[in-house]
């Protein structure tokens, strides 16, 4: 007894293929709606800033950044400036965001307890570049960079 031959067509496909190129695709389209909910913006662009603080307690990698309570960006890293101690914040913003050179920024909490980095724009005409770094204390006159102070 012979075993059956499958009939070839030359249709091409059939209802087999046809169902895994529509899971396919719906599982590339659910790929995207969790992109735009996780970072709450549906914005694919960003640019990198530092912002310099003397105390970021709370904050880590994937912490949000929010402006106004909406988020606008997230936390990429934290490193330690040396001889200053103070953290450095490693940030991304949405592209579309032009910030003043002014802005300011703090840890701040949810009501839930989920702590965030708040930037609040300043009035400066003067735009933040990328790479730019937010928090930088102040020079004080006379004294030379890096000098200590008394």
């Amino acid at each position: 007894m012979a075993l059956p031959v499958p009939k070839i067509s030359s249709r091409g496909g059939n209802l087999f293929e046809t169902f895994i190129s529509a899971l396919v695709i719906v599982v590339a389209i659910g790929f995207m709606v969790f992109f735009v909910n996780r970072t709450s913006t549906g914005h694919l662009g960003s640019y990198g800033l530092k912002v310099s603080m003397a105390d970021a307690a709370g904050l880590a990698a994937g912490s949000e950044v929010r402006l106004a309570g909406a988020k606008i960006g997230s936390v990429t890293g934290l490193t330690l400036e040396q001889p200053s101690y103070r953290a450095v914040v490693e940030i991304r913003l949405r592209d579309d965001l032009v910030l003043p050179m002014d802005t300011t920024a703090a840890v701040s909490s949810s009501a839930l307890g989920g702590v965030y980095l708040a930037l609040t724009p300043g009035h400066s005409t003067v735009p933040l570049a990328e790479g730019a770094t937010i928090g930088l204390p102040a020079p004080v006159p006379g004294r030379a960079k890096g000098a200590p102070s008394s």
